[in-house]
């Protein structure tokens, strides 16, 4: 982006400068942020480093302080993000309809002084789009789509659970039985070759493959400040 910004300045640099100015203010400040019809800003102060839309992101904070829950981390504490995609299920359309599957992951994790995670939330989603073996897409691009988090009980994965826990459940135990753990503490949780847990005490409340989620963990302590 940075040859396009009238700027000079790439979308991580802009990203950076709207998060900083965003610090110190609450929800409705933020909401308030003048912009256009794009929603590019038009604050003086804020379109000297940002001239991205920026709807989107502040939409997003809101949505943040809502679902905002006190799970442990301290003020003094390293937070890190951490998020991966994969299209690995992906189809073809040729002699039957196709779709176009992006499964990501999201991991927040908090870290104390002595490494230990203090925190830790995991989500995921997976949007499909479907194509038909005309070549057109059929699914609702204007839809809503929502996290398994965001999906809770809709999801549907209690019928098929061996403990009868639903998705979010589970994700919510794995958080909870990482917390006290170091990074290499979390590598070293047992799984089998699906990477599902095999701890005794884990596999009692999580079933689920954790491979991404502990990957997800390690990524968002690299990168926690």
């Amino acid at each position: 982006m940075g040859k396009a910004s009238g700027l000079g300045k790439e979308w991580n640099e802009q990203a950076t400068a709207l998060a900083d100015y965003v610090v110190g203010k609450t929800v409705e400040e933020v909401k308030a942020i003048a912009v256009d019809e794009t929603t590019a800003p038009t604050d003086a102060e804020l379109t000297s480093s940002v001239t991205i839309k920026i709807g989107g992101y502040i939409a997003a904070i809101e949505k943040a302080v809502a679902n905002a829950q006190e799970l442990g981390a301290q003020a003094d504490d390293k937070l890190g993000l951490a998020v991966s995609t994969n299209i690995e299920k992906s189809k073809n359309a040729a002699e039957e309809d196709g779709v176009a599957q992006a499964y990501s992951v999201y991991v927040a994790t908090t870290f104390g002084a002595d490494g230990k995670i203090t925190s830790n939330i995991i989500d995921a989603s997976q949007t499909d789009v479907k194509i038909s073996k005309e070549g057109k897409i059929t699914s609702d691009i204007k839809g809503a789509y929502k996290t398994k988090v965001e999906l809770g009980a809709d999801y549907g994965m209690l019928k098929a659970s061996g403990i009868g826990k639903e998705w979010f459940e589970q994700s919510a135990a794995l958080s909870q039985y990482v917390i006290g753990k170091t990074v290499d503490e979390v590598k070293g949780i047992a799984v089998n070759e699906t990477t599902a847990p095999t701890d005794a005490e884990l596999a009692a409340s999580v079933t689920v493959k954790i491979g991404d989620y502990i990957a997800g963990i390690e990524k968002a302590s690299a990168s926690a400040k």
